[in-house]
């Protein structure tokens, strides 16, 4: 089970863990520095993953920190959960802010955006038929459920999270 598991160090980017500008404002990442220690446990971390939350808004300006993506990229393990379902948000306006940042609003196009900073890819069982596309990006896709509807579901998206990461 989850709980069971002895993970190490671990980060996830997406769930307001890092500081990181107000949505939008990448001009403002670029300025700001990341705060003490992030570095550190990027570096650390045997596993970081990048939460299916809005490319655009939340995972984006903390990408865009100076020092953080290369970071990212040179992690140990580094997996992204797309936040995009058969063309649709999960939840709020990934759709349209993708379409202005001239991202595909789809989970190939949220691969494309992540795929120099992750090896691994989860996608939503109903994109299955974008998997091999994903992995002619040279990342790893692993499809199941992604819809975090409730507690048991949200535990078993972590469960194939960390067993795509080879925890």
């Amino acid at each position: 089970a989850l709980g069971e598991r002895d993970l190490g160090p671990l980060v996830v980017l997406g769930r307001n863990q890092v500081p990181h500008p107000p949505a939008g404002d990448a001009e403002g990442a670029v300025r700001r520095h990341q705060p003490p220690g992030v570095l550190e446990a990027l570096e650390a971390a045997d596993l970081v993953i990048l939460a299916p939350s809005n490319p655009v808004m939340s995972i984006g300006p903390i990408l865009a920190v100076p020092g953080i993506r290369p970071a990212v990229r040179e992690a140990a393990m580094a997996v992204a959960v797309s936040p995009i379902v058969a063309g649709a948000a999960i939840k709020g306006p990934a759709v349209a802010m993708l379409r202005a940042a001239g991202w595909a609003a789809t989970a190939l196009g949220v691969a494309e955006g992540y795929r120099d900073c992750v090896s691994q890819f989860v996608l939503d069982e109903r994109d299955r038929g974008l998997a091999a596309a994903v992995e002619d990006l040279g990342l790893r896709a692993r499809v199941t459920d992604t819809l975090m509807v409730d507690v048991a579901a949200a535990g078993r998206l972590a469960e194939i999270t960390l067993r795509a990461a080879g925890v």
